[in-house]
């Protein structure tokens, strides 16, 4: 039977309701309206009708179907619908279209009752306009939309035959679209909110804009279809929500009242209106179009470059991947790891057909340097691809670049959200959209905060998950995350193994157990487990060396001799007493030499600063070094003044120092944040991974002289019986017993023997501390220094617990997403060293 019969179809106008041949009512659906604004004195108000936002909806959600999920995705989700026949991007886009089918109902049109009155039978006016009344100061004892969708649902589906978890699930997943789903106890109740919901008389009419609605998509009659054979599991569930509700917010940016379509709108034309207005927005203003890289995705054509061998074997490695899958890559530093990222990423993009890629990095001045390498390879590709920039300060990075276009979204959600009786904006979904759409773009590089931030309970969980779905997510420097951020980022890595996204992590100084631990948490996630239940065995590697792993469980290793510049680097080790620094670093910047010096505290870098300047001030001017400092507490317009003179001095392409030296006195920026090269360096002490990331700035492009290495001076370690003393404020930062180690390791050694030397460091201190010798005296603080640690890394995983997204395999892991939300801007654990830029 068709859902529409001719002999009840009418004009909006002359009459509403008509009585079909059996004596069921029938209403035609355009007369309710889903979009009306706010009333204005002296303006007739032309409503969009709700079949109108359905059909918008849905014709948005049939476009991203291909374009924003991940094969495994549509896959889940192709293999719940398709025992209903027809596409299943089609049903897909019907069942997203209807996530506001709970406006069909006295509660919502009673928003104004003044369109309910004009448009609605007699006796739905009356009741809007009851409902209307009750609320006059602005009082809201009713029930709001979302959870009215649910109702509707759980009744229709049902009453088709589907499963109960099949109906619950689908109604959570549609219902919850304005950012959280809802709990058993609020699903029972509104059964009884007969005022709210309207009682049969408007479940008969919910159920005919359901019929409608597939009708005009070409769908059969979803009555008669075996709904009992749909079955959607996690996965399906967590995209579907994301779906609706991105769906949901690219329609409603494209209707404003100059486009309501009116109740009397013919809907066969407005269908092809609606898919015409969904591509515009999807394909041409936020750049949904299926990019494709060439077909040569070499690293010759890329870059114009022979690669280095590591980077050569990488490439011969993915270039037969078809699956998605993980890979972590470990190399020193200089020896083109996101060259190697980048072609991977563009080759598994070519390969298994995604949207793009977003590439995470720990800081803006690394997401700035990624991003200036990414836009031009993109731009040599297709000079009409857009790159995001994404992170607090993109807009002055980007301001007068190409790249201007990446600060402007084309799309913004527009009247979503909360039941308001003038159309209002759900503050919400217009907040999360500005901060994260870059998660919905398909090409775009930002800090690792956002991507952590999808890994926080919060309103909308499941839509960073779906947004990240179809793309390659590359991260780097992951060794140096704390123990807060690493347990989310396991969780983020499990769940992105269930959706069948492609990891690409980089690192210089990964230790073997933290190695196994994000394999194991992106593989657990693919085979639909548990880390601790997943079997996985790696080979012995050799640094440096690229490890791929993917569903089928068998771990491939690409190694390969380090490049010329890094082969055989030495690198002096002296330890210089904190009254001593001001006249070694000057000693060290003489004759026309760079000079990093590295603090763990901004207050340390100003004292330094101000002891350099007024030694220098004494010397002759012809013989005074620059002195500059960099913290992440410089305005950020002078910070990107002092990074372009470092880049344009120690860069690759670098001049060098002026005649007189140059000294640069900064905080960890120096260690994570540019691509510079140094003649010396002072550090305070720090744990073994830093200080050879610190290390990795000196000679980072030369080939360093073996007669005369460059040389890294300890500072700020003054030895006792008992143990090293370091400044009080140091283990406000870092780890007492993880500086014992590193110290323990290095205070007798008078060289670095780089990249040999790295694994074995780094595993000593993170993956086999008992097998460290430490003098004797050590012990008692040793093991008080270890019973801290292991009491804070237990915090850190509880306190990230309490806020991470619930695991894959949970049975309810949908309804949990948003369970208890949590502030997501807390992506870092607040340390001694103050407010960090991200």
């Amino acid at each position: 039977m068709a859902c529409t019969d001719n002999a009840w179809a009418t004009d909006v106008g002359r009459i509403s309701v008509a009585v079909g041949p059996s004596g069921d009512e029938r209403v035609d659906v355009r007369i309710f309206w889903g979009k009306a604004g706010s009333a204005k004195q002296g303006e007739e108000t032309v409503p969009h009708p709700l079949i109108c936002h359905t059909v918008d909806t849905a014709a948005v959600a049939e476009l991203l179907f291909d374009r924003l999920l991940s094969s495994t995705c549509r896959t889940e989700l192709s293999a719940a619908f398709d025992p209903l026949g027809g596409p299943a991007n089609t049903w897909v886009g019907l069942l997203c279209g209807l996530h506001d089918l709970g406006k069909l109902s006295p509660a919502f049109q009673a928003l104004r009752a003044d369109v309910a009155a004009k448009f609605l039978p007699p006796q739905a006016a009356m009741q809007a306009d009851r409902l209307s009344r009750i609320r006059v100061g602005g009082r809201r004892t009713d029930t709001f939309h979302g959870l009215l969708t649910a109702y509707h649902l759980r009744r229709l589906l049902s009453s088709w035959g589907a499963k109960p978890e099949t109906v619950r699930t689908l109604a959570q997943a549609l219902g919850g679209h304005h950012g959280s789903f809802f709990s058993d106890e609020a699903l029972r109740n509104v059964e009884s909110a007969v005022v709210d919901h309207g009682g049969d008389r408007w479940a008969r009419w919910a159920e005919e804009l359901f019929c409608r609605t597939a009708e005009l998509l070409g769908l059969l009659d979803p009555r008669t279809v075996a709904w009992s054979e749909v079955t959607i599991g996690t996965g399906g569930a967590v995209t579907l929500a994301g779906l609706t509700t991105v769906s949901d917010w690219i329609a409603s940016g494209s209707i404003h009242k100059a486009t309501h379509a009116g109740s009397s709108v013919e809907l066969t034309e407005y269908l092809r209106t609606a898919r015409g207005r969904a591509r515009d927005q999807v394909v041409d203003r936020l750049g949904w179009s299926g990019w494709m890289p060439p077909d040569d995705v070499s690293f010759d054509h890329l870059f114009g470059q022979q690669p280095r061998p590591l980077q050569r074997a990488v490439e011969q490695l993915m270039a037969t991947k078809t699956r998605p899958g993980i890979l972590i890559v470990e190399a020193p530093t200089g020896e083109g790891k996101t060259r190697l990222a980048l072609q991977s990423t563009v080759g598994l993009v070519h390969r298994l057909r995604l949207a793009g890629f977003f590439i995470a990095m720990p800081t803006r001045a690394t997401s700035n340097q990624m991003f200036d390498e990414v836009d031009p390879l993109v731009a040599g590709i297709d000079p009409a691809l857009s790159v995001k920039l994404l992170h607090g300060t993109a807009a002055e990075h980007l301001a007068d670049r190409r790249a201007q276009a990446a600060r402007i979204e084309p799309v913004t959600p527009e009247d979503v959200g909360i039941d308001d009786p003038a159309g209002g904006q759900e503050q919400g979904a217009r907040e999360w959209f500005t901060k994260l759409r870059a998660l919905l773009a398909p090409l775009a590089v930002g800090t690792i905060d956002r991507v952590l931030q999808g890994g926080i309970r919060s309103p909308w969980a499941p839509v960073p998950l779906v947004g990240l779905s179809n793309r390659v997510l590359v991260i780097d420097e992951v060794h140096g995350y704390q123990v807060y951020m690493s347990t989310i980022l396991d969780r983020i890595l499990w769940w992105m193994g269930r959706l069948g996204v492609p990891v690409i992590l980089l690192s210089a100084t990964l230790p073997r157990v933290r190695r196994e631990e994000l394999l194991r948490h992106w593989y657990a996630g693919a085979r639909r487990s548990r880390p601790n239940e997943v079997e996985l065995s790696l080979p012995e590697l050799h640094y440096p060396h690229a490890v791929w792993l993917d569903g089928q469980g068998v771990p491939e290793v690409a190694q390969a001799a380090a490049s010329s510049t890094n082969v055989g680097r030495r690198v002096g080790l002296v330890q210089v007493a904190d009254q001593e620094l001001t006249g070694w670093v000057l000693a060290q910047a003489a004759g026309g030499r760079g000079v990093a010096v590295v603090h763990n505290l901004v207050r340390r870098v100003d004292h330094t600063v101000e002891l350099l300047e007024k030694a220098v001030s004494a010397l002759p001017p012809g013989a005074r070094p620059r002195i500059v400092s960099l913290t992440g507490q410089l305005p950020a317009a002078v910070r990107a003044q002092v990074e372009q003179e470092l880049r344009e001095l120690f860069g690759p392409e670098g001049t060098r120092a002026p005649a007189g030296g140059y000294v640069v006195v900064g905080t960890q920026v120096l260690e994570q944040s540019l691509d510079l090269d140094f003649d010396a360096m002072a550090s305070d002490v720090a744990p073994v991974d830093s200080l050879i990331q610190r290390a990795g700035r000196l000679h980072r492009f030369r080939q360093a002289d073996p007669g005369s290495p460059p040389t890294l001076a300890l500072v700020g370690v003054t030895e006792k019986v008992s143990g090293p003393v370091w400044p009080a404020y140091t283990t406000h930062i870092y780890q007492d017993v993880v500086l014992l180690r590193t110290w323990a390791l290095l205070r007798e050694r008078r060289e670095l023997r780089m990249p040999d030397e790295v694994p074995e460091l780094v595993d000593a201190v993170y993956s086999d501390p008992d097998g460290i010798a430490y003098p004797s005296g050590w012990e008692a603080r040793w093991q008080l220094a270890q019973a801290k640690l292991e009491k804070a890394q237990n915090d850190d995983r509880k306190n990230a617990a309490g806020r991470f997204l619930p695991p894959p395999t949970h049975p309810r892991a949908l309804m949990e997403l948003t369970a208890h939300p949590r502030f997501t801007g807390q992506t870092r654990k607040p340390d001694g060293r103050g407010p960090r830029s991200a």
